[in-house]
């Protein structure tokens, strides 16, 4: 039942009327390694947990990079700021691996915040940890050398180093792949 796989994601227990839509409303996709969920100026409506495989969101800059954004893989969630923009996504979004999601419309979850006090306080609270991930990676950029930043990666995404392709990973962490391979080979 999907609603189960939610409160467990959520930690928390949902009430009979939220099961209900959840069970009626929502459903599990399969997406396959490189699959693109979301292309950059797209609107999104969805929200998804994340109960198996990686996603990566990535930014594509004037000179036609791509540069990675964000992870996301088991036990998380992803979506983009239409959520609270209302806005075509700044960012594209697809699987590096086969993936396995909950898909939950934006108007459901919001509805279902509207008329319960504790899924709302978990939802935000999931955003708050996301925004604090944010400030640290910036603060990471910002302060550490290349280094440490890998150092935090590894500590931060023990199990990705193994399955994200090098170059995303230095996207991630801001540098070129010939001085990750560097840090790695120094590492051993």
């Amino acid at each position: 039942m999907v609603h189960e796989y939610i409160e467990k994601l959520l930690n928390t227990r949902l009430d009979d009327a939220a099961c209900r839509l959840i069970e009626q409303e929502t459903h599990i996709v399969h997406f396959p390694n490189g699959y693109t969920i979301l292309r950059e100026g797209d609107s999104s409506l969805h929200f998804y947990f994340m109960l198996s495989g990686i996603i990566r969101g990535y930014y594509i800059d004037e000179k036609g990079n791509d540069i990675t954004k964000c992870f996301c893989m088991e036990n998380g969630v992803f979506a983009t700021e239409s959520l609270r923009t209302k806005s075509p996504s700044s960012f594209t979004i697809e699987c590096l691996e086969s993936c396995k999601c909950i898909k939950i419309s934006y108007d459901l979850i919001t509805g279902i915040m509207e008329n319960n006090n504790e899924i709302r306080e978990t939802v935000n609270k999931l955003f708050q940890r996301e925004i604090a991930k944010l400030e640290f990676r910036i603060k990471d950029l910002v302060m550490l050398n290349a280094e440490e930043r890998y150092n935090h990666f590894c500590k931060e995404y023990p199990e990705l180093h193994n399955r994200v392709p090098l170059k995303y990973i230095a996207s991630y962490i801001g540098v070129r792949i010939p001085s990750l391979s560097r840090i790695r080979k120094n590492r051993k």
